[in-house]
């Protein structure tokens, strides 16, 4: 497969605070492609603020699929979502009102940024009975994680995966999300970088900044793994 997978990335318009339009949405593509992003798992918001129905979620997707091919931009799309967890989590995941990560057994889990939810763990467990394979979205920028990043270790204990943002290990996101997380790397946690785009122009799909950053850390081919041949594994 050629070039890097992002698997975060909020590409789809008019859903959540990514692009607003199809052509948003291109151009969005169009910069992925320029860093070397061939292939973009989508994953708007769901959650509180943000819970387009899936019907809805597929159209876009398929809107945006199109304008690519229109436009002739060889970027490959995935479904999915971004689901913050919620004790209703496994039900929806269940009976399809939530999208795992194009159509594999991952999903993408995000905690709220103000702290990890008393009942994170027994949700997590009945996810992993169910046979979902977590992804636990950018834990750099999670206020738990941030004062004791050494906390993340329970929920990779019982099967978690760990995604950190590539504008996180550039600085881009603030000094403390950055430090955390080059600990987190440091540590051995993190499984997977993605970009957590969300346009064209600002938080844009790039992983140039942070891989050079993480090349010095674990060497060329660990740092390449975290977004190529892991992520290659969701997309098989």
């Amino acid at each position: 497969m050629e070039g890097f997978i992002d698997t975060h990335n909020h590409i789809l318009p008019g859903l959540d605070d990514g692009p607003a339009t199809v052509d948003g949405a291109v151009d969005v593509a169009r910069v992925a492609l320029e860093h070397g992003i061939t292939h973009i798992v989508t994953t708007p918001h769901h959650n509180d603020f943000h819970h387009e129905p899936v019907s809805v979620v597929k159209a876009a997707f398929n809107a945006v699929v199109e304008a690519l091919k229109a436009a002739r931009v060889p970027v490959t799309l995935y479904p999915g979502m971004e689901l913050r967890i919620d004790p209703d989590l496994p039900a929806q995941l269940k009976d399809g009102r939530a999208l795992p990560l194009a159509n594999s057994k991952y999903i993408l889990l995000e905690f709220p940024f103000d702290g990890i939810p008393f009942f994170a763990e027994d949700i997590i467990f009945q996810l992993r009975l169910d046979d979902w394979v977590p992804i636990l979205a950018h834990c750099e920028r999670i206020y738990d994680i941030q004062q004791k990043p050494r906390r993340i270790e329970k929920y990779i204990a019982i099967g978690c995966m760990v995604q950190v943002n590539s504008n996180s290990i550039s600085g881009e996101l603030g000094r403390q999300s950055r430090d955390v997380a080059l600990e987190l790397l440091n540590l051995g946690f993190v499984d997977i970088i993605a970009s957590d785009a969300h346009s064209a122009t600002r938080r844009i799909p790039d992983f140039t900044a942070a891989l050079a950053i993480v090349t010095k850390i674990i060497g060329f081919e660990a740092a390449r793994r975290l977004v190529k041949e892991t992520p290659a594994e969701i997309l098989k």
